[in-house]
């Protein structure tokens, strides 16, 4: 029930004209100290926020975004408001993004196919043990921010809803008070 609930939003999210872009291991890369790059055209966070335009903070974060930190990427114009690590962030590709007043960095779902998985030890009794435990780990991290993401986009559909509300009671308000006034 929960799990039909959760994919009829999903639809239901998807039809409200945000971009599904697919992403596919070849725009991802990862370096020998398992750091990930992004270069494909991914805009939005984990979380569903869309990502504001590099160019922006080439000024009030030059020791992030420069053109050095954006290699795979023809400049920072370029690389517009996609996902991507230029600070070689540990977590993954990222990007800047707006709540309220408030600019953040927040991380994207791009390229977790890719990240570092716990080394098993050298017991072999052990090993099993470890691969289940990252999965499950791995598993309930996902859950997680999937509830989260459609917690938040729930929020804002009530929020829309009840701003509504809130016109058509005031239009509502508006035809009584002329209906009165006559």
């Amino acid at each position: 029930m929960f799990l039909s609930l959760l994919t009829i939003i999903a639809i239901f999210g998807n039809l409200q004209g945000k971009p599904i872009i697919s992403r596919n291991v070849s725009d991802c890369s990862i370096t020998e100290d398992g750091i990930l790059h992004y270069r494909g055209k991914h805009s939005f966070t984990k979380f569903e926020h869309e990502c504001l335009p590099w160019i922006d903070f080439q000024t009030t974060s030059s020791d992030i975004v420069n053109e050095a930190n954006f290699f795979d990427d023809q400049s920072i114009r370029a690389a517009e408001n996609y996902c991507r690590n230029p600070n070689m962030n540990i977590n993954g590709p990222w990007c800047y993004v707006q709540d309220e007043d408030d600019i953040s960095m927040e991380g994207c779902d791009v390229c977790r196919s890719l990240s570092f998985r716990p080394t098993p030890s050298i017991n072999v009794d052990s090993q099993e043990d470890v691969t289940v435990v990252s999965i499950n780990n791995n598993f309930f991290h996902n859950v997680r921010d999937e509830l989260r993401r459609y917690g938040v986009y729930i929020r804002e559909k009530i929020m829309e809803i009840i701003d509504r509300m809130r016109q058509k009671f005031r239009q509502i308000k508006t035809s009584f008070s002329h209906y009165f006034k006559k």
